[in-house]
């Protein structure tokens, strides 16, 4: 059965980042990925889709039902032996056997993750000896939220958010920023995994830009607001590589 329009979306999007993904294991590792790989809060599966399309074992994790549900409607239209390849997660435990993986990619999650920690350690539990990592997210030191799609002071206080919001014109992004976008950056990241034993073969650990000093003055509201106004009118872009990091789990 041929995928409805938001599916072939998923599948496309989905395409894309894989190979985007080979060609940076390939450059880091000088192999493509292959054999088992878990995709770490997969959305609604195209990069899990499109990594079984591509001859890999692959599987999904995610914490939002509702993805869960656009998730099994592409897997009923058109690859109903796959369904029990996602599952939901409760932010703890992943219901995978200890080194299982031979290779775990995250992308754009680790922003709304409240206990990293937490979710590095079963990342590192359930991937093999010598398995990689790939993961990227939104650094909070570049300067700009890719929600919003618009520039953002590193570590602007979370009461301020909603107002700061307005000011951007962007006040309808308040409620999801505020309640499910948290500040992680690339040394935290980093910290992370090597406390848990990885080995580090890439980081761009240097933010692209100075941070936004007015930032730091904003006290109220009003202030946020003011800031938000001034920042919408100002040529700051995205940047050119957020954060992104390659990792291996040494082989004993």
């Amino acid at each position: 059965m041929a995928p409805t329009k938001f599916q072939a979306q998923v599948l496309s999007k989905g395409e894309e980042r894989f190979q985007q993904y080979q060609r940076l294991h390939n450059k880091h590792f000088g192999t493509s990925a292959s054999g088992r790989i878990l995709d770490f809060g997969c959305g609604a599966g195209g990069f899990m889709l499109a990594a079984h399309n591509n001859g890999l074992e692959a599987w999904g994790i995610e914490t939002d039902s509702e993805r869960q549900r656009q998730y099994l409607n592409i897997a009923d239209r058109n690859f109903p032996d796959l369904r029990d390849r996602f599952h939901l997660y409760d932010g703890r435990l992943m219901p995978y056997p200890s080194n299982h993986f031979d290779a775990i990619y995250s992308w754009f999650v680790f922003e709304h993750v409240t206990d990293p920690q937490c979710s590095v350690r079963e990342i590192v539990r359930t991937l093999a000896p010598g398995g990689t990592v790939v993961l990227h997210a939104d650094d909070v030191r570049n300067n700009w939220d890719g929600h919003a799609a618009a520039p953002w002071p590193p570590y602007l206080p979370r009461e301020f958010a909603a107002a700061y919001l307005e000011g951007l014109g962007k006040g309808d992004q308040s409620e999801f920023i505020t309640n499910y976008v948290v500040y992680i950056s690339t040394p935290t990241m980093v910290d992370i995994l090597t406390t848990f034993g990885m080995e580090i073969v890439y980081a761009n650990a240097a933010p692209e830009r100075p941070a936004i000093p007015a930032a730091l003055y904003v006290t109220n509201d009003d202030e946020a607001r003011a800031l938000g106004r001034k920042m919408r009118d100002s040529t700051v872009q995205g940047p050119t590589e957020n954060m992104t990091i390659v990792a291996r789990k040494p082989l004993t």
